[in-house]
């Protein structure tokens, strides 16, 4: 079921009720965006515009202090009484009905509770139909600390009834262990002590979630494996695992499909020191084992590159915001990305009235446009038998990039 159009007044209210946290009258914690949702309700009964914005500030201070008091309780993930999402079970039905090496999933991701996700959902359902869904990270806009479970049990009532159709395998991302929305204003110093504060139990809510015993883990169906790694990258113990789980595939046979949050190359927004655009000793490893693609979300865009014969896929159109494409420079003649447009994101950053413009770079066909509305997207990879192809297609049946991923 799709979510009605909203009006005005509802988007003002949307663009309002961002990421605060607050507590139910109850006591027990809920999600953050619902706290502004419920201060500007408090608040735009009164006609002045200043005198709003005074009683909504009000509002939120006392939501929040609330929430700090109500930290302990009710922290069940999922919430108390609904059974985790685990993609298992659904799989398992899915073996039963498909017997031959021909089969279809989709990857999206970066959605964080967006009012444009229901439209990809319902594209998604009505007419890609795919057999499963992989998911690049950032279902959730804080997972860890005292505001996760609020965030959790936002995401099953918003997409529970999605996910209990098919599969969706996760990947872990940033926000799912983030205990506050990161903003990208905060200095990085500080961005990285809240994570390192919250890691612990953004990822066991994570797990929890899903029912998964591990943050990082692999499944085979028909002819591939799917790998999906941790956030931001394998190492140590979990390197080491990810070099056997690909030497196990490759003498097997398998078709080998990995899936993460952070990128290993962008022409997006996050910085070298984050997405180097350089080989890795992971890269090395998808190299040698002859990986079939790598999905990742994180840079909300799209991007498409070819490094060492591996196809590089940034799947992050789920909803969140459109990131600019700030390092496009560093992009191959031949790669395909969707991005805003960097002098569009300069000029609106400096003036809120300016709208915003979207980049579409296609060097396959040489084309270039620029789009004045935001597309939310997914690729769709088609398996038949050893051959695979993928397309990123928005929700409005636009088809922004085709491309052949089997060797």
């Amino acid at each position: 079921m799709t979510k009605p159009k909203l009006s005005a007044a509802e988007i003002t209210e949307q663009v309002w009720c961002g990421d605060l946290a607050c507590a139910r009258a109850d006591g027990t914690p809920v999600p953050q965006s619902r706290g502004r949702k419920l201060a500007w309700r408090c608040a735009k009964q009164f006609p002045s515009l200043r005198l709003k914005f005074l009683i909504a500030f009000m509002c939120l201070l006392w939501f929040s202090a609330k929430t700090n008091r109500a930290a302990e309780t009710n922290q069940h993930v999922p919430p108390e009484g609904t059974p985790a999402f685990d993609p298992r079970p659904l799989m398992d039905k899915l073996n039963e009905r498909i017997v031959t090496d021909k089969y279809c999933f989709a990857v999206l991701g970066d959605t964080k509770h967006s009012v444009k996700f229901p439209a990809l959902t319902q594209y998604l359902d009505e007419t890609i139909k795919p057999d499963f869904v992989l998911t690049t990270g950032d279902m959730v806009a804080a997972g860890g600390g005292t505001v996760g479970p609020g965030y959790w049990e936002e995401l099953s009532m918003d997409s529970g009834a999605e996910f209990r159709k098919r599969p969706w395998w996760p990947a872990i991302g940033n926000h799912e262990i983030a205990s506050d929305p990161i903003f990208m204003e905060r200095p990085k110093s500080e961005q990285q002590a809240q994570m390192k504060t919250n890691a612990d139990s953004g990822v066991e809510n994570f797990k929890q979630f899903y029912n998964l015993d591990r943050e990082y883990y692999s499944f085979s169906f028909r002819n591939a494996i799917f790998i999906a790694l941790p956030f931001p990258n394998p190492q140590g113990e979990s390197f080491n695992w990810l070099e056997n789980e690909l030497k196990n595939a490759k003498d097997a046979g398998k078709l080998i499909f990995v899936w993460n949050h952070c990128p290993f190359f962008t022409v997006g927004m996050k910085s070298k020191a984050e997405v180097p655009n350089a080989p890795t000793e992971t890269t090395k490893l998808f190299e040698h084992y002859g990986v079939c693609a790598v999905f990742s979300g994180h840079d909300h865009g799209y991007y498409r590159t070819i490094r060492e014969g591996i196809p590089y896929l940034i799947s992050a159109g789920g909803g969140a915001q459109i990131y600019p494409g700030l390092r496009k420079a560093e992009a191959l003649p031949e790669d395909v990305y969707y991005f805003e447009n960097p002098e569009s994101y300069k000029a609106h950053v400096n003036n809120k009235n300016v709208k915003p413009k979207y980049l579409y770079h296609n060097g396959v066909t040489g084309k270039d446009e620029t789009l004045n509305e935001r597309e939310v997207f997914m690729l769709v990879v088609n398996v038949d038998g050893n051959k695979a192809g993928a397309r990123c297609v928005t929700s409005s049946g636009r088809i922004l990039d085709e491309l052949i991923l089997s060797k």
